[in-house]
Order: C-alpha cells, then sequence, then structure tokens
C-alpha cells in the first residue's frame, strides 16, 4: 500500500480557486528564506488554528446538546431530524476546516524551522555580506 502525501503547496491548490492559490504560493515563496514565513505570519496561523478549533467544538457541543434534546422530546421529529442533519454537517465542516488549519500551521512551521536551519548564518558559517565578525 503506498501512501501519498499531500503538501502544503498541494493542499493550496486542492482547496482555493487557483489565482488565490497562486498568489499565497508566490507570497510564501517570494524570498526563499525564513523572511516568508516569519514568527508573526507563525503566530497569525496559530491563532486563526485555535479559533478553528474552538468553532469546531462549539459546533460538536451545538449538535450534542440537540441530540439530547432530541432524545428528551419527540413531538416535531420531521423538523429535528432536518435540524439535527444541518448541525451535524456544521459540526463535521467545522472540524475540517480545523484539521486543515491545523496540519496547515505545522507545515508552516516546519518550512520556518527548516529555512532558519538552512540558513548560514544561523549555523555558524556566516556569509561574506553579513553574521559573526571576528578580529
Amino acid at each position: 500500500m503506498t501512501k501519498t502525501y499531500e503538501t502544503l503547496w498541494d493542499r493550496f491548490l486542492n482547496r482555493l480557486p487557483a489565482s488565490a492559490a497562486n498568489d499565497a504560493i508566490r507570497t510564501l515563496k517570494r524570498g526563499g528564506t525564513f523572511k516568508d514565513v516569519d514568527f508573526f505570519t507563525l503566530k497569525e496561523a496559530e491563532q486563526r488554528v485555535d479559533d478553528y478549533r474552538y468553532n469546531a467544538k462549539q459546533a460538536i457541543v451545538t449538535y450534542k446538546a440537540w441530540k439530547l434534546k432530541k432524545a428528551v422530546r419527540g413531538l416535531f421529529g420531521v423538523f429535528d431530524d432536518r435540524e439535527g442533519t444541518h448541525l451535524r454537517a456544521h459540526a463535521r465542516a467545522m472540524t475540517s476546516i480545523y484539521l486543515d488549519a491545523r496540519r496547515d500551521h505545522a507545515d508552516l512551521t516546519h518550512l520556518l524551522m527548516r529555512s532558519v536551519s538552512d540558513d548560514a548564518a544561523a549555523n555558524g558559517n556566516p556569509s561574506k555580506e553579513g553574521g559573526r565578525h571576528d578580529t
């Protein structure tokens, strides 16, 4: 069985419209170093992941409350079933968004760490333009 791995760029291209995906990829690749994904970008992504986690949890709590309410009163069964279908779909969508955002955040973190570790000055090998000056 072959496992396939969807990269951050693949997810952009699969989830977003083509122009938005290309803009996002171009923005992240523009400098080619850690300047693309800096601490603030990562912090903003982390905040979005936390927001999506909260929304997913709230959607699940709402769905569970509806399920309990339905069990208690079965008078309007047809309407409750439709409401439940909607709430379940909403909970699934919010959870899916959260999981995608969490995966993207992990990939951004990996890009930042890799670009910092690939940076010559960060490894103690200063370039001619800057870095450590021993006199």
